[in-house]
C-alpha cells in the first residue's frame, strides 16, 4: 500500500489515470508508464493537485516535465524497502524541491531503527520526517499540512519570485 492509496485517501473524486511513454523508450511503444492525478479543493478558488510520480528506470530522465512548477513533494518511505526512496529524495534535493519524508505506517509492526536508517541514507536534518498511514484520510491530511508548512518556510528562505506559484505535490 502506498502512493495511489495516499492520494485516493484525500481526493474528493476518483484518480485520473494517464499512460505515458517513459523517456528511455520514446522510440518504441513496448511499455507505458501509469501516471495518476488527484485534486483537493482548499477553498473555491484554490486547488492542490497531487500525482503519483512515475517509476521510470532513471527518474532524472523523465521527472523534469512532470514536476515542473511543484512547490513540494511527499516521499512515502517504506522502512522495509528504504532504497526505493533514494532516487526520489536525490532528485528533489538536486532540484531544490522541498519534500517531507512520510514514514509509511502500513508496516507498523516492523521495529526498525528508523533514525539510523535515515542518518545512514544521508538525509538532511532539515527534511521533516512524519508518520503517515496512507489509508487514513486524517493522516494524509496531516502529512500534506507538514509539506505545505515546510515548502512555505523553504520558499521564504529562498525568497522565490511571483512566477513560482503552481500548486503541485508529487507523491513518491
Amino acid at each position: 500500500m502506498g502512493k495511489s492509496t495516499f492520494i485516493r485517501s484525500i481526493v474528493e473524486n476518483d484518480l485520473l489515470t494517464m499512460n505515458a511513454l517513459p523517456p528511455e523508450r520514446a522510440g518504441a511503444v513496448t511499455e507505458l508508464v501509469r501516471i495518476q492525478f488527484g485534486r483537493v479543493w482548499l477553498d473555491p478558488g484554490l486547488a492542490l493537485h497531487l500525482f503519483v510520480a512515475p517509476q521510470w528506470q532513471d527518474p532524472r530522465a523523465g521527472w523534469g516535465d512532470v514536476v515542473r512548477g511543484a512547490v513540494g513533494a511527499v516521499v512515502l518511505f517504506d522502512v522495509m524497502r528504504p532504497a526505493d526512496s533514494v532516487d526520489a529524495m536525490r532528485y528533489f534535493e538536486d532540484h531544490n524541491i522541498p519534500y517531507v519524508l512520510a514514514l509509511n505506517n502500513v508496516h507498523a509492526s516492523v521495529r526498525a531503527d528508523v533514525k539510523a536508517i535515515i542518518r545512514g541514507m544521508g538525509i538532511s536534518p532539515d527534511v521533516p520526517v512524519v508518520n503517515c498511514d496512507p489509508r487514513v484520510r486524517l493522516s494524509v491530511r496531516e502529512t500534506l499540512i507538514s509539506l505545505t508548512e515546510h515548502a512555505k518556510l523553504d520558499r521564504w528562505r529562498r525568497r522565490a519570485g511571483p512566477d513560482e506559484t503552481t500548486p503541485l505535490a508529487p507523491v513518491c
